[in-house]
This record gives C-alpha cells, structure tokens and sequence, in this order.
C-alpha cells in the first residue's frame, strides 16, 4: 500500500464518529440542492465521488475481513503466538546456580563462561530454547496454511482492490481541497476531506483546531 493509502484505515474509524455535516442534502435547503445554482457545486459533485468510494472501501474492508474469517477456520487450531508463550518458572535453584554463574562469567570471555555453566543450568536452559523454538514452528506452520487458504480466497486481488481504492480516495481528497470554496457548506466538505484522510495538522494548531470546531458547529446547526 502506498504512503499515501496507509492513512484510509486509520482514518475510517474516525469518519465513523463524524457527523454528516458535510453532504448538500443535509445541509443545503431544497432550492439550492441544484448543483448548477450553487457555487460550491463542483464541491458537492466531488464530495458525492468520495461519499461512493467510502462505501466501496468499507466493503472491501468487509470482504478482507470475510476473507481472513474464512482462512483462520480452514487453517484449524490456532496455536499460541510466540509473543504471548512464557516458559515456565525457573526453579529457585537454578537461579541461583545461573546468577552465581554470570557474576562470574562476566569476568572472563565467552569461551570460557561457557565453560564454566553448571550443568543443570544448561539443561534448563536447552529446554527453554527447545519449547520456545517448539511454539514458533508450530505458529509458523499454522501462519503458513492460513496465508495459503487466504490466497486461495482471493486476498492478493482483494488487496490490490484496497490499494486502488485507496488511491483513488486520495486523488480525490486532493482535488478538493485545491477546489477554492465559496460557502460555509463548501468549506465543510473541506474539513471532512481532511477527517477522511486522516490528516492530522488541526491537533497540532490551537487556532485551526479552533476554526475547525467553529465550523463543524455551524454546519451542524444549520448556520449555512
């Protein structure tokens, strides 16, 4: 995915939350719904672009999600993930043998520390890298018979499907906000093209974050 797409997901969950503040139905009364009459027409027309491939995104995002549903069932038994295994408690004798050990190993060259590691440290500690290299085989395998169904299933083609969607969210974002906007209500698209792709310079800004609130309570009460 591009640098430019790797914001859509991000940014999905909080155009959720985001009130329809921007659409002309929603804010425009009925005799300026005619996109030729207005001055933000051109504003409104992409903006319905947008409104189409946000829903064509979160199919795909269904579809991908479908898609790995499908791949975890046919892969069988989900074995622990290597990050989440712990081995068991060493024995309190075992870690004294093993500090008494390093105190004086740290002395000497690696060679020779190894030379000087009790027995029974080594023993448990062999036993530790068998169990752990154990768990990673098995997620290993189990990674690679999900990854096989999930191709199988179409993923390649569906990601590329997102990538493309991506992009094209993208490119349209930009268009709008090089389009000068005339009204409240154009400006609003505006700023919910820049929630959408997740761009993120209002944080960072008190004066624009503040702007931005203003704005967003106007359209929301109708102060077009």
């Amino acid at each position: 995915m591009t640098s430019q797409a790797m914001t859509r997901r991000v940014a999905l969950g909080a155009l959720a939350s985001l009130p329809a503040m921007a659409g002309a139905a929603a804010v425009l009364p009925a005799s300026s719904l005619a996109a030729s009459e207005h001055p933000d027409a051109e504003l409104f027309r992409l903006d319905a672009e947008m409104d189409a491939l946000q829903a064509r995104s979160d199919q795909i995002g269904r579809d991908l999600a479908q898609i790995e549903e499908m791949a975890e069932e046919a892969a069988g038994p989900r074995p622990i993930n290597p990050s989440d295994w712990k081995c068991a408690p060493q024995p309190d004798d075992i870690r004294e043998m093993k500090t008494a050990w390093l105190d004086k190993a740290r002395h000497l060259s690696v060679e020779e520390g190894r030379a000087l590691c009790p027995v029974r440290v080594r023993e448990w500690l062999d036993a530790w890298q068998d169990e752990r290299d154990r768990v990673q085989a098995a997620w290993d395998s189990y990674s690679k018979r999900r990854f096989a169904h999930a191709q199988s299933l179409g993923l390649s083609a569906k990601e590329e499907e997102d990538d493309a969607c991506a992009a094209d969210e993208w490119e349209i974002g930009q268009r709008i906000l090089a389009t000068p906007a005339s009204t409240l209500a154009g400006i609003a698209v505006k700023l919910q093209t820049s929630d959408r792709l997740g761009l993120d310079d209002f944080p960072k800004n008190e004066a624009l974050a503040s702007i931005a609130a203003d704005i967003r309570r106007m359209v929301e009460g109708g102060a077009i």
